[in-house]
């Protein structure tokens, strides 16, 4: 054939079957060619009223046996390509047999026989005894028709079978089919020469019995193959066992009558018709009776576990899905309600309640979150669910109240719909996120397998709730990250994006936070052509706390520096801005200057914050520790009195660096600190460079000392350097460069 015949299955390989229209039809009209030569050779032996030669019968069989295959793959394929749930299949096969069975009734009288005692040699069918030629051409049609349905309706058995003998199949089940089909088939071979005139209907030769022995124990085998009975309802039970009986009635009620299986008469004119085929037909049927009888037995015996079955059934089906929950589902709204409903919905309870903890609120007291099959309000007067919480929270497993009514915890009296309860606690990594609590009607209701099941489900909830908890943790994380992020991108933006450029001045300036956002800030203000206002101020405290501090600081700084003729000025105005919103236990450390240009000085006050160190050209080097309070430790005038101002006169070279804690008090894995020493020593080092160059420098130092560069507090440094009027005249013969910005790569040390 031209057509490729054969599937497979995801379970592995499947019978021959016709995969598209065109190969169906194809298949359909040769098997009806077969047929009707197989009709024609029927009315040619009627016709010469013999038999023809050996060779002509043996090529009649072999084309009788080709033809029905090609009908045994039409059937085949078309019960496997509508395959049905057990019932439905069950109805359909049913109502095919009724209906040959009607059809065949009417055939098998049409013609009969009645002259049969005045002429011994015709049997009852119409055949003559010693040739086996039917005598009339309705004796051929009703042999060709009642063989064709006897046998279509075994097929359409063994099709339907094959299915369910094959549920859940394993290797050994699909072999033990095929081998029993195979041995079926070559029963019927060893029969391949005989004829019903030779050899008499239904006497086998001992091969032939040799093999048919082993193929019925297969057929034993495959009849116990029942599997798919314990997952039908008790209404589809109870439906098969009617149909199940009907289909023995059918198959076995001609045997009973003495006209074979099925159609009245026509096992006999199968026989005659082809004596191989018929004997594979016979053993087909049997094994029909033999499933339908297991099949019916076991019906019989599951019909009173159908309701425990559907129970635990339920129970897994319910784990399942909470299952898939755990790892798609993170809605707690939704979670709870899944948790509450699953127990009632799989049978094991009637109705079922959740209560959880908040522990973010630190309260321990229970709040119940969702319930199924009681309302909220009824569930209040019937239970004490804080008693029954407290209870379970004391105990490694589940609370069993077989009598839930004798329980002081329990409010409900008999007959008001909670005979026993089961409260489960949801443990998850070792920490009880509350509690379900199951209910139903009667006292006693629960088995210890109803324990482990709920148990099982309860671990699952806990998990899930667990997850779902994490989850929003996590959104919480980001939330605050993604916040962060925005408030770190705010606080660059408060400090200065540009360096100014001055005459005589070359300046650098960098800060880095400990974390995403910090308290340290520097800052620089053009108070007019000839002076510049320059901060650094350090926050007590690290994070976002000292951020929003940092970020008040730097309006007071724009704000009043322009009001402030002198840094001790600009302090104490600055102390008394910020004595209402600062905490008690909150300060700032400020050093403040004023760079004149013209008089060449720098007028440097200090508020308590790190000493700003100056070196000359010369490298002598010293720490100006001048007094004052940080900013919010007091709010009197001892502020103003304590503070005092420093006048510097700039000589070319001087180098000043304004620094925050967070560079001297720098450790390494060695627990030491850079310290103030090893700063003036790497300044006088690198005296001799520009601001940029000798602040990279001075960072590199830092980096090397520490191994990384990390900082465990905020640190800001700033490097002023004063190269001298006469520079500026010089610089006045060529273009002014723009001012560079703060964060610019000359500006930003390299890493050691």
């Amino acid at each position: 054939m031209p057509a490729k015949l054969i599937a497979r299955s995801s379970e592995g390989a499947r019978f021959l079957l016709l995969q598209t229209r065109g190969h169906f039809l194809f298949v359909l009209a040769l098997w009806a060619m077969l047929y009707l030569i197989g009709l024609g050779y029927h009315l040619f032996v009627w016709s010469t009223g013999a038999l023809t030669s050996p060779l002509l019968e043996v090529v009649y069989n072999a084309i009788v046996l080709f033809d029905y295959a090609l009908l045994w793959l039409l059937i085949a394929s078309l019960v496997e390509r509508h395959r049905a749930a057990p019932t439905k299949a069950f109805w359909h096969t049913v109502l095919i047999g009724l209906l040959l069975l009607g059809a065949g009734l009417l055939i098998a009288r049409v013609g009969r026989v009645t002259n049969i005692v005045d002429n011994p040699t015709i049997d009852l069918l119409g055949f003559e005894y010693e040739t086996g030629v039917p005598l009339t051409p309705v004796t051929v049609l009703k042999m060709n028709l009642l063989s064709l349905m006897q046998v279509g309706f075994a097929f359409l058995l063994l099709a339907r079978f094959r299915h369910l003998v094959l549920f859940k199949r394993t290797r050994r089940s699909q072999r033990n089919w095929y081998a029993m089909l195979a041995l079926m088939i070559v029963t019927s071979l060893t029969t391949f020469t005989m004829t019903a005139a030779e050899e008499g209907i239904g006497e086998w030769r001992i091969p032939t019995v040799i093999v048919l022995v082993p193929a019925v124990l297969l057929m034993v085998v495959n009849a116990f193959r029942l599997s798919w009975i314990v997952f039908l309802s008790f209404r589809q039970k109870l439906a098969l066992i009617g149909l199940t009986l009907v289909l023995l009635a059918m198959l076995a009620g001609g045997q009973v009558l003495g006209h074979g299986f099925f159609l009245m008469d026509a096992t006999d004119y199968l026989y005659h018709y082809s004596y191989p085929l018929a004997v594979f037909t016979e053993q087909a049927f049997v094994f029909s009776i033999l499933y339908g009888t297991t099949a019916l037995l076991s019906l019989l015996f599951h019909l009173p576990t159908t309701g425990d079955f559907q129970q635990k059934v339920g129970e897994m089906a319910a784990i399942q899905s909470l299952t898939n929950l755990v790892s798609k589902v993170f809605d707690s709204e939704q979670l709870v309600s899944t948790i509450v409903a699953s127990p009632v919905e799989a049978g094991s309870a009637q109705m079922a309640w959740l209560a959880l903890t908040d522990l973010q609120s630190g309260s321990l007291r229970p709040r119940v979150v969702a319930t199924h099959g009681v309302d909220p309000a009824r569930l209040a007067a019937l239970v004490d669910t804080c008693a029954l919480y407290e209870d379970l929270g004391t105990r490694s497993g589940p609370l069993v109240l077989d009598e839930a009514p004798a329980d002081h915890r329990v409010e409900a009296r008999p007959g008001e719909g909670l005979g026993s309860l089961v409260g489960l606690p949801l443990v998850a990594r070792d920490e009880m996120l509350g509690a379900l609590f199951i209910a139903k009607e009667v006292t006693h209701g629960f088995e210890q397998d109803d324990l482990g099941a709920l148990t099982a489900f309860a671990a699952q909830a806990a998990l899930a709730l667990d997850n779902a908890r994490l989850f929003e943790e996590q959104l919480e994380k980001e939330r605050l990250t993604r916040e962060l992020d925005i408030a770190r991108a705010v606080q660059r933006k408060l400090l200065p994006q540009r360096v100014p450029s001055i005459d005589g001045v070359t300046l650098a300036a960098s800060s880095v936070s400990a974390q995403e956002v910090g308290g340290d800030y520097y800052d620089f203000v053009r108070l007019d052509e000839d002076r510049l206002a320059l901060i650094v101020a350090d926050v007590s405290g690290k994070g976002t706390s000292a951020a929003f501090y940092m970020a008040e600081m730097q309006g007071i700084f724009h704000s009043i520096s322009h009001l402030a003729r002198t840094p001790r000025e600009f302090l104490t105005h600055a102390n008394r801005a910020l004595a209402a919103s600062l905490e008690r236990n909150v300060f700032i450390s400020v050093i403040y200057g004023i760079l004149d240009v013209r008089r060449e000085e720098l007028v440097l006050a200090r508020a308590g914050h790190c000493p700003a160190a100056v070196i000359h050209l010369d490298g002598e080097a010293r720490y100006l520790r001048t007094q004052g309070l940080g900013l919010g430790l007091d709010r009197s005038d001892l502020f103003a009195r304590t503070l005092v101002e420093e006048r510097l006169t700039l000589q070319p070279g001087d180098v000043f660096v304004l620094y925050t804690d967070g560079v001297v008090e720098s450790r390494n894995a060695r627990g030491e600190e850079y310290g103030y020493n090893r700063l003036l020593e790497a300044l006088r080092r690198h005296r001799h460079e520009d601001a940029p160059d000798l602040h990279r420098a001075l960072l590199a130092d830092l980096h090397r000392f520490l191994g990384h560069d990390a900082y465990d507090d905020d640190m800001t440094l700033m490097v002023l350097k004063w190269h001298g009027i006469r520079l500026a005249s010089a610089a006045s013969a060529h273009p002014q460069q723009p001012e560079k910005p703060a964060d610019e790569p000359a500006m930003v040390p390299e890493k050691p």
